[in-house]
């Protein structure tokens, strides 16, 4: 089964053609949409059951100061998702992540991750966050500073603290994430002084260089955090939540920010990469 789309881009600034555009979404078959905004520019992803529906609505916009974008996309199960939440989930070599300490393997020889299902933030169910999991594992960590960008249930981190890292930040834009943050780091028995966690941007950070940076987020957000990122990287940069169609995108704009790529795995449509300053 799969989800059919129309991207709606438009000037983020131009708050009457927004509503406008979804009050005409609004006398479609839309099944929903949500709108994301990057660059000054805003983008409303609007799903359809089928072409037809999805094209008829396009007709519906035409005319208007808007770019148009068609997609199609595996439907997620939803049931399918709870159901795999509630058993433990096996990533790399190393890892098993499960949303109770009752349901790790008791001989597995795996460290533990305990993360339940919640909202949207991270569980390693997703593949974009197997895929950093992995290169964090290619990488030696023992004794390292890491920070984890947008780290939404704080996962990321805990893995940096699990394959050695002796401290690790943890910070999300999104004031909903506190609260997996918090519960996570008690539910992994992480002391408060190993893994401190806020919820702001990059520039309130008062540590000057980290051994290991992880990004799981939007590729157009990181890119735009690269000269910052760089500014604060003594050793490697890992980058997820790519999709492989925009995997050159983020190559290019890396060196250019004076990195090199050290590795990258891909895993369906998605891609992940490590990175490292171009003179080390």
């Amino acid at each position: 089964m799969k989800d059919f789309l129309l991207e709606i881009s438009f000037d983020a600034a131009d708050a009457a053609l927004e509503e406008l555009v979804q009050a005409r979404l609004f006398f479609t078959p839309s099944t929903g949409n949500f709108t994301t905004e990057t660059g000054g520019k805003s983008k409303v992803s609007a799903y359809f059951p089928s072409v037809q529906q999805r094209d008829a609505a396009a007709e519906q916009l035409a005319g208007l100061n808007v770019d148009l974008s068609r997609k199609e996309r595996d439907r997620i199960d939803w049931l399918e998702r709870y159901q795999q939440s509630l058993r433990p989930i096996l990533i790399g070599k190393r890892f098993v992540v499960a949303p109770d300490a009752t349901l790790i393997p008791t001989d597995g020889g795996r460290l533990p991750l305990i993360i339940p299902q919640q909202q949207a933030f991270g569980t390693g169910s997703h593949q974009s966050t197997a895929l950093a999991i992995e290169l964090l594992e290619s990488i030696d960590l023992r004794g390292a500073r890491g920070l984890d960008i947008g780290s939404g249930s704080g996962i990321l981190a805990l893995a940096m603290l699990a394959l050695g890292a002796r401290k690790t930040i943890a910070f999300d834009v999104d004031p909903d994430a506190c609260r997996p943050l918090l519960e996570n780091r008690m539910r992994n028995r992480i002391a408060a002084d190993r893994m401190p966690f806020f919820i702001g941007e990059l520039t309130s950070l008062r540590e000057a260089a980290f051994d290991v940076i992880a990004i799981n987020i939007l590729p157009e957000v990181i890119i735009s955090m690269l000269p910052q990122v760089v500014a604060r990287l003594a050793g490697t940069l890992i980058v997820s939540g790519i999709l492989t169609v925009n995997r050159a995108d983020v190559i290019f704009e890396s060196e250019r920010s004076g990195l090199r790529v050290a590795g990258q795995l891909e895993k369906g449509e998605w891609w992940a990469g490590s990175f490292r300053l171009s003179a080390s």
